[in-house]
């Protein structure tokens, strides 16, 4: 797969590196998911573990990118990954021998403070050292890693737990989660080292602002709906907009000042990386939320086995490894042409499939997996350009940071998604699994993806071999 973008002899080992590493740090929000019960079983602990566990990863994970990203320009990027990756490993196996449910949630928030240290070092690694020509491959197996991690996250741990060696159980998940951070961090210290900015240091006050707007927001998206909606969510919501308007000034003012701010305003005044930030969103919540509940209904509520549930969706992984590559091609040729045609393979794969899935008990396998791979290709052609016009538009000197805004985006995209489907699912499933909810959901992922065009008009209507705006 490297070898298809190399342009020296160290790309190919480089973009294998950070490739593994976005895996890593992507299946780590959801491969621990199927082991929770047995988790709680193990230490005899209730349903609060459970949110703990979970959101341990996902909030640190979704409130640090951003300062990750920024420390990569300041530090140079291989010191940062190289921190970032250590710390994972560790935190990895500290997880792994935990004797406790406190030593567990702590270890879940290492994992994803280091996973937010190195996640926007892919991105601007992959920025630097792939060529302009040789982008659309590198994107398209960026894409397949993300779309595998996803997807097959959950699924990876149920094997895992299932056939784990020494009846290790759940703690298998953290202990391969430790060897593959050994792998990365010895992959890790051929990254090219430069620093994009040699001072103006980090920016406390944005950096304090920014946390308390993602945690505003974040905190009820995850745990909203397992607590029943409280008020101090919906307030918490509610205050999320005025925190980013604070965030926003002090920002500006900062900048005014000479300093360097946490993120550069100038960034959100660029209409291709804006518009790229709102798409990633609406994809991102599309494939959280309609994964996990696509995910919880082929094994509860059609029976089927995890390893048999990861092949039938893995056709949606490859659907969009496939179309990335030359979806970059086209759409420099095309424009949003190409984009929107991926916005209608979407809503029709999707919509297909919530027939499919209220007309029979099971889903066959066949028709299901022809059908995600439909939708694959459709977000394999949204996707990719899109990424590749935000990669172009990414300032050198603050890549960093704007990799982290790109990343966190995906983040609250994949919470809100899951909020948003998942709470519809459950609130319609009752007492037992029901391939009417799973359809329902479906069918509203497909109108989700009729969302895309309004924003995708908003894209170049036709792009030069380097990304630029033609018009």
């Amino acid at each position: 797969m490297s070898t298809a973008v190399a342009a020296g002899p160290r790309t190919g080992p480089v973009l294998a590196t950070v490739l593994t590493a976005a895996f890593l740090t992507q299946a780590g929000v959801t491969a621990v998911n199927v082991a929770v019960p047995a988790i709680q079983r193990g230490f005899d602990a209730g349903p609060a573990l459970a949110q703990w566990i979970l959101a341990g990863y996902t909030l640190p994970f979704a409130l640090l990118l951003i300062t990750g990203g920024r420390l990569g320009d300041l530090l140079g990027r291989r010191r940062v990954f190289l921190a970032g990756a250590a710390g994972f490993a560790a935190a990895s196996l500290l997880a792994a021998l935990a004797p406790g449910p406190g030593v567990l949630v702590a270890a879940r928030v290492l994992q994803g403070a280091s996973a937010a240290v190195v996640g926007p070092q892919v991105l601007a690694v992959m920025r630097a050292v792939v060529p302009d020509g040789r982008r659309g491959a590198a994107l398209g197996a960026y894409s397949a890693v993300i779309g595998l991690a996803t997807v097959g996250g959950p699924v990876l741990g149920g094997v895992l737990v299932q056939f784990a060696p020494l009846d290790a159980g759940w703690r298998a998940i953290p202990a391969a989660q430790a060897l593959l951070g050994l792998a990365v961090l010895a992959g890790g210290t051929l990254l090219p080292d430069r620093r994009e900015r040699t001072g103006g240091g980090l920016d406390p006050l944005g950096l304090l602002l920014a946390t308390a707007c993602l945690l505003l927001l974040l905190h009820p998206l995850l745990g909203g709906a397992e607590n029943g909606w409280p008020w101090h969510s919906w307030a918490a919501l509610a205050a999320a907009p005025a925190a980013a308007a604070l965030f926003a000034a002090a920002e500006r003012r900062r900048e005014r000042r000479g300093g360097l701010p946490l993120v550069p305003v100038a960034l959100f005044a660029d209409r291709v990386f804006t518009t790229g930030l709102l798409v990633t969103v609406v994809t991102a919540a599309l494939v959280g939320g309609f994964f996990l509940v696509f995910v919880l209904h082929l094994q509860n509520g059609a029976g089927m086995s995890p390893a048999l549930t990861g092949l039938v969706v893995s056709p949606w992984a490859l659907g969009t490894a496939a179309a990335s590559r030359p979806a970059i091609a086209w759409a420099r040729r095309r424009g949003r042409r190409v984009l929107m045609a991926g916005g209608v393979l979407m809503a029709a794969g999707l919509a297909a499939l919530a027939a499919l899935t209220a007309a029979l008990p099971a889903p066959p396998p066949l028709p299901t997996m022809a059908l995600l791979a439909l939708v694959g290709v459709g977000m394999g052609l949204v996707s990719a350009p899109v990424l590749d016009l935000v990669l172009a538009a990414l300032p050198e000197a603050d890549s960093g940071a704007a990799a982290g805004v790109f990343t966190t985006f995906k983040q609250v995209g994949a919470a809100l998604g899951v909020a948003v489907l998942g709470g519809l699912y459950f609130a319609a499933l009752g007492a037992a699994p029901s391939r009417e909810a799973a359809a329902a959901v479906t069918a509203c992922g497909a109108a989700a993806c009729l969302l895309l065009w309004p924003l995708l008009l908003l894209m170049p209507s036709r792009t030069d071999d380097r990304g630029g705006d033609r018009r």
